[in-house]
């Protein structure tokens, strides 16, 4: 499963996106998920995160569970990491 994590200066959140079938004025949908679901899936490798940041003009990153341990842990918290 693919989530987001959208970092603004107000705060953060998570999020997944949605591919609506057919006709729609919207084809992708974003609903947010609570944090312990998308860690869950995460520590058990079926789901990578891209971190967007909203207010800066920054590209976004795409982590997974192999990625490096400094960036899971900056970008997403101690939580996504296996030794917690």
């Amino acid at each position: 499963m693919k989530y987001i994590k959208v970092i603004r200066i107000s705060g953060s959140y998570f999020a997944r996106e949605f591919e609506k079938k057919g006709k729609s004025s919207k084809a992708i949908k974003i609903r947010e998920v609570d944090e312990k679901t998308v860690a869950e899936q995460f520590l058990g490798g079926d789901a990578t995160v891209r971190v967007i940041f909203e207010d800066l003009d920054r590209e976004p990153i795409e982590l997974s569970n192999e990625s490096d341990a400094d960036k899971i842990k900056r970008y997403l918290g101690s939580h996504f990491m296996e030794n917690f």
